[in-house]
Formats: C-alpha cells, sequence, structure tokens
C-alpha cells in the first residue's frame, strides 16, 4: 500500500466520522426542540396537560384546544363550535352530558 491510499482511506473514515457526527447532532437538536416545546420529555413520553371543554364535557390536550376567555379565565374548547355555543350561554348537548 502507497501513501497515497493510506492517505485516502484516512481521509474517508474522516469524512464518515464527520457525517455520524452531524447526524447525532441534528437528532439531538430535533429531539430537544420537542422537549422544549413541551410535547415530549427525553424519554419520548408525550407530556400535555389534558383539559375539559366546559360546553361538551370532552378531553384533549391543551396544545390541541381553541382558547377563549370567559368570565375572567381562559377556557378550552374542543372546536369553535364548542367555543362559539359557550360564549352564546348555550346549554350542552344532552349526548355530551351523558359521557
Amino acid at each position: 500500500m502507497g501513501l497515497i491510499r493510506i492517505l485516502q482511506l484516512a481521509l474517508i473514515g474522516l469524512l464518515i466520522w464527520f457525517g455520524v457526527r452531524a447526524i447525532k447532532r441534528w437528532m439531538k437538536n430535533k429531539s430537544q426542540a420537542q422537549i422544549r416545546s413541551g410535547k415530549r420529555t427525553s424519554s419520548g413520553e408525550v407530556m400535555d396537560v389534558m383539559v375539559q371543554d366546559p360546553q361538551c364535557g370532552t378531553y384533549l390536550p391543551k396544545h390541541e384546544s381553541v382558547r377563549a376567555w370567559a368570565k375572567g379565565e381562559e377556557r378550552f374548547f374542543c372546536s369553535k363550535a364548542c367555543r362559539d355555543a359557550y360564549l352564546a350561554g348555550k346549554e350542552p348537548d344532552e349526548k355530551s352530558e351523558a359521557n
């Protein structure tokens, strides 16, 4: 093996090493962004507060809710229809109360 061949192999090994490090760094940054956004913990569990829609009683993750201020408090709704019905003062649906 000549000196040129050894240098070529060393260069290829170095490029592979940098590539692996770049991929690991990218994956770590992506998982940390999910942790910061509150969607996942470092163990991969989903972390979010469950809230109940005051109109229909449905439970849903807080980040998926439709928010509105009512009676001096922030309320969380499963849909715009429930939010609008609640703000209009309509009674909850009978079938929703059975849940």
